[in-house]
C-alpha cells in the first residue's frame, strides 16, 4: 500500500506519522485490496465556520476501482477518523461484491 500525503500548507512531522500509522492500522485487514491511497488536508474558509479542517481520502483498488471520501471536522485527526471509517465501509463494500459476481480474488498481489 503506498500512503500519499499531499496538503497545501507544510505538515507538523508528528501528524504526519500518526496519520501513515492511523491509516495503515484501519486498513489492516484489507491492506491487500489497496494499492494506493493518497490523502488531502485543508482548511474551511467561511465567515460561519471557524477552525473547521477538511480531509480527502483517495483511494484506488487492486481492481482499479476509484473511491473518495471527504469530510469536515473540528481538527484534521477527527476529519482523518471519519473518512477513515467510511473508506472502510466502501473497500469492505466493493470486496464482497467483487466476490459476488467472481471477479476478484484474494490472492491478487500486483
Amino acid at each position: 500500500m503506498n500512503v500519499i500525503l499531499d496538503t497545501r500548507d507544510e505538515l507538523e512531522p508528528e501528524l504526519k506519522v500518526f496519520t501513515e500509522n492511523r491509516v495503515k492500522f484501519s486498513l489492516k485487514r484489507l491492506f491487500w485490496m489497496v494499492r494506493k491511497i493518497k490523502i488531502q488536508y485543508s482548511a474551511v474558509s467561511s465567515s460561519k465556520t471557524i477552525g473547521k479542517q477538511n480531509c480527502m481520502i483517495s483511494l484506488e483498488t487492486f481492481d482499479h476501482h476509484q473511491i473518495e471520501v471527504t469530510m469536515t471536522a473540528r481538527d484534521r485527526r477527527m476529519a482523518l477518523e471519519m473518512c477513515l471509517k467510511k473508506i472502510y465501509k466502501l473497500v469492505q463494500k466493493a470486496f464482497h461484491k467483487s466476490q459476488q459476481y467472481g471477479r476478484f480474488s484474494k490472492h491478487v498481489y500486483v
